[in-house]
């Protein structure tokens, strides 16, 4: 049907479909509830709570950090909420994330956590909420 439109039309109508779809990213991002989280002794400042994940991540830089080999290997693809998709690297099983809220106040909880390559160079923690 694409191609049967007029030049002006065809441009419009490609806008709108790339407007949607940043503005599913865009949602995407919002809805992320960052935190300040810790594992062992490393902080980290890219943690947040993915409410449409169905489990959570630790990146290549972070797993570096703390010197880890993983726990049990994996060999599937992640498609998360964001437009990207990822090749779980592992797994880590009773991971203890510490978190601290606005007030100062603690609570540690153990989770079981997919190795990812995101690409990016910080620490990075995806706690999944499905």
């Amino acid at each position: 049907l694409l191609p049967k439109l007029s030049p002006a039309m065809r441009k419009m109508c490609q806008f709108h479909t790339v407007q949607k779809k940043e503005s599913k990213s865009d949602k995407w991002f919002s809805s992320l509830q960052y935190l300040n989280a810790s594992i062992n002794d490393l902080s980290i400042s890219e943690s947040f709570l993915d409410n449409g994940s169905e489990f959570g991540a630790l990146n290549d830089a972070t797993i570096n950090a703390l010197g880890w080999k993983a726990d049990m290997a994996s060999n599937f693809d992640i498609k998360g909420n964001s437009k990207y998709i990822t090749e779980s690297l592992g797994w880590f099983t009773d991971v203890p994330i510490t978190i601290k809220d606005k007030d100062g106040k603690t609570v540690t909880a153990s989770g079981n956590f997919t190795h990812i390559d995101n690409g990016e160079p910080e620490p990075m923690l995806c706690l999944g909420m499905t």
